[in-house]
């Protein structure tokens, strides 16, 4: 189920689907858009050193095929190359969140804040 709404999410938005909650037409994405994603995504791996080196671990699994669809058509890679776009993106996913919450109750609550 979670399957079928990303691939149709991600048909509807590679074909510039109007979006049915604000009654909007939304441009579809641009493959240069797309790539220039990819490439930031796979440039930043590499200049933090994640893609150093001769490629040596090998990776096999079986995916829903829905989920490789969509991220085929979204990102316009396949196979090894979309594996490792997809790896570069969970090993450089932004963890604001979590610092952030983890500062709560770090400032004393006597602190003038100006508000």
């Amino acid at each position: 189920m979670v399957a079928d709404m990303a691939a149709a999410k991600a048909s509807a938005s590679a074909k510039g689907a109007s979006d049915s909650r604000r009654g909007v037409a939304r441009k579809p994405i641009t493959s240069s858009v797309i790539s220039q994603r990819v490439a930031a995504t796979l440039s930043t791996a590499a200049a933090t050193g994640l893609t150093q080196g001769k490629k040596q671990k090998r990776l096999s699994g079986r995916a829903h095929e829905e989920l490789v669809a969509a991220a085929v058509a979204k990102s316009g890679l396949e196979g090894s190359d979309l594996l490792e776009y997809a790896l570069a993106k969970v090993a450089l996913e932004d963890d604001f969140a979590e610092r952030l919450l983890a500062r709560q109750g770090t400032i004393s609550r006597d602190v003038d804040l100006g508000i």
